[in-house]
């Protein structure tokens, strides 16, 4: 038990000499940066902002209705070969699509990112 006891008082001074170390390091070099700039008596002005407006189109795709039985089809034998089981066990229950709000440029980055992955 004594060994133990002296192990855990050891831990601690590490721990506490550590931690006292860590501190004085901050404030030495919180001393340094005060010494580097200066003191420094001015205030600090804001550059001024202009109002800047962006106008985006938003172009809404069309897709034909004949696409989603493709579309589900292919989704269907995904999940099929991901679960290793055939698309006679699974049903399709329900499929919409969800609009996302991101702009022309983000999409044609994306694209553009996973046709340069292969």
């Amino acid at each position: 038990m004594e060994e133990f006891l002296n192990g855990l008082m050891v831990t601690v001074i590490g721990m506490g000499v550590t931690f006292l170390a860590l501190i004085a390091l901050s404030y030495i070099l919180d001393i340094f940066r005060i010494l580097a700039e200066g003191p420094s008596s001015k205030k600090v002005e804001e550059p001024k902002q202009e109002e800047i407006v962006i106008k985006e189109e938003v172009y809404e795709e069309e897709i034909p209705e004949q696409d989603d039985l493709e579309l589900i089809a292919v989704i269907t034998a995904a999940i099929a070969a991901s679960l290793d089981t055939t698309t006679d066990q699974l049903r399709v229950r329900s499929f919409r699509r969800i609009n996302s709000n991101t702009s022309a440029w983000s999409k044609a980055g994306r694209i553009s990112q996973v046709q340069n992955t292969f």
